[in-house]
C-alpha cells in the first residue's frame, strides 16, 4: 500500500504520520485518509478525494493488518 501511496519503493511511506500526543508514528491511511488521498491525487481528481478516502480507510485496516502492521522500517531517534 505504501508503494502506491508514495509512488516509490525506497524510503518511508508518505502516509506515515507522527502523532505528538501518542509519541509514535501511525498509518495516515487509517488515521487521516482524506489528507493522504488528497496529497496523492492529481489536481483533476481531487474532487473525488472524499470517496477515495472512505474506501482507503476501510481497505487500509485490512491491508496493514495483513502483514501484522505497517512494514515501514523508520526508526525514531532520541534527541
Amino acid at each position: 500500500m505504501g508503494i502506491v501511496l508514495s509512488g516509490r519503493r525506497i524510503g518511508a511511506c508518505d502516509a506515515l504520520c507522527w502523532r505528538d500526543e501518542d509519541h509514535l508514528y501511525r498509518c495516515g491511511a487509517i488515521t487521516q485518509p482524506l489528507q493522504v488521498v488528497y496529497g496523492c491525487l492529481p489536481q483533476r481528481l481531487r474532487w473525488a478525494a472524499p470517496l477515495f478516502a472512505w474506501v482507503l480507510q476501510r481497505l487500509a485496516h485490512r491491508w496493514v493488518a495483513a502483514g501484522v502492521g505497517c512494514d515501514c522500517d523508520a526508526q525514531v531517534a532520541d534527541l
